[in-house]
């Protein structure tokens, strides 16, 4: 009956418009409190169902802004039928990857298989991301941004030796493995021992990647493993646009037989953005294919310096086809109720409606042109924990939510993602 009441509270909150205080009268356990949490902004499963209409599905590996260092700014992105996955950002991924794996039906609905001694779940999670991430676009080099990936680095890598990919995985031919087999590497070399150029792209931005060299795999922080064939770094110039058969260390021999495939069928265009003393980056990937578009947008926002960030974002904008844009993942930081003063390059609410407004009148527009943005996801990134003072005594996410409902002019989809809960779009 408790359970029911919340709902019904928070139904009359969202058709009516009424702000909800939460007094805590309601809330006996920790557990109750976060009960309307998990059914409010997530507007669809990934059951066949769910997911019919869809192309895309993203997998949120972290989702807040600071403090809880178990689920900071990561997602997984890979279309439907792949079993092969994109990190974008990566603040949070081992624990992100184990609540994963931990889902009743995620396995069977990605078909994902594991070695028969992958039977816990740090194995399952740890085979998950060897196996199935094939590389990462990294935004910035904020820690809350690539802190997942630093640290899980040293299992970051399938065995190269062919013996062990063919013979000690008996029956996986998913993932990295159904790549590698599908390049023809084994086929062309029956009797090679090593599977050559095991090294997975770290893609992003000059000023990004040499700061991940520098500041982090530097041997003092964390050792250097790039240098020790975990990784290769692939540098993206402004404005460019790239195929990610290009952003790989295999033979152009060997990517020809996966060009139609995830996410070598994909092109990447990098668009630097505002994060207040630093460079920040936007990624638009657009299916070589179809021609569907998503955007992704690492931190960024009005800054305390003299980065034009609106004119950065237009920049973007123009980019886009708007008839084939699937999603936007943009941060909102902060409420409505904070300063300019002191977001420090992040967005609150107000501001990104007021992005949404300028994708509608800068994009490629169809004839006659889109009105709104009903067919478009928007995907609410790094929000903040609620830590301070608040009059609602409500979670940040419920309060960025709320907000962007009360100024959602053009039907944009408005998604506030569940760590481990993925989102088709």
């Amino acid at each position: 009956m408790k359970y029911l009441i919340l709902i019904l509270i928070f139904f009359i909150e969202i058709n009516f418009g009424s702000r909800l205080i939460n007094s805590g009268n309601l809330f006996s356990e920790l557990k109750d409190y976060y009960i309307p949490e998990n059914l409010n902004y997530y507007s669809g499963g990934y059951s066949e169902q769910h997911c019919k209409d869809s192309s895309y599905i993203t997998i949120p590996l972290g989702v807040t802004g600071g403090l809880d260092e178990g689920s900071l700014s990561s997602f997984l992105l890979t279309k439907k039928g792949s079993s092969l996955f994109i990190g974008l950002d990566a603040g949070t991924v081992w624990q992100g990857v184990r609540r994963l794996t931990m889902l009743q039906d995620f396995n069977s609905v990605f078909n994902i298989t594991y070695p028969p001694w992958a039977t816990l779940p740090e194995q399952r999670a740890t085979w998950f991301i060897k196996n199935h991430i094939q590389g990462y676009l990294i935004g910035h080099s904020h820690l809350d941004h690539v802190g997942g990936l630093i640290v899980e680095s040293a299992e970051d890598q399938l065995s190269p030796k062919k013996n062990e990919l063919e013979v000690s995985q008996p029956g996986i031919y998913r993932g990295c493995i159904e790549m590698i087999h599908k390049m023809g590497y084994v086929s062309d070399f029956p009797n090679i021992t090593s599977i050559p150029d095991q090294k997975k792209p770290i893609i992003g931005i000059s000023e990004t990647l040499n700061s991940m060299a520098t500041d982090l795999f530097n041997g003092l922080v964390w050792p250097t493993l790039p240098n020790y064939g975990r990784y290769s770094y692939y540098y993206l110039g402004n404005g460019n646009q790239y195929s990610f058969k290009d952003l790989t260390p295999y033979a152009n021999k060997y990517v020809t037989n996966v060009q139609n495939d995830f996410p070598f069928n994909h092109l990447v265009k990098s668009f630097e953005i505002c994060h207040d003393t630093l460079t920040s980056t936007a990624f638009i990937l657009t299916d070589s294919i179809s021609g569907e578009q998503i955007v992704f947008f690492s931190d960024t926002g009005i800054s305390t310096t003299r980065c034009d960030w609106e004119f950065k974002i237009l920049q973007v904008w123009r980019n886009i086809k708007i008839d084939k844009l699937k999603a936007v993942y943009i941060e909102s930081s902060f409420t409505n109720e904070v300063a300019d003063n002191v977001l420090f390059g992040h967005l609150r609410p107000k501001d990104i409606m007021k992005l949404m407004d300028s994708l509608l009148e800068n994009s490629i527009q169809t004839s006659p042109p889109k009105t709104n943005l009903k067919h478009v996801k928007l995907i609410i990134e790094h929000i903040k924990p609620q830590v301070g003072m608040n009059q609602y005594y409500l979670t940040s996410q419920r309060m960025v939510y709320q907000q962007l409902q009360e100024i959602n002019n053009h039907g944009v989809k408005v998604i506030i993602p569940n760590q481990g809960v993925p989102i088709c779009f």
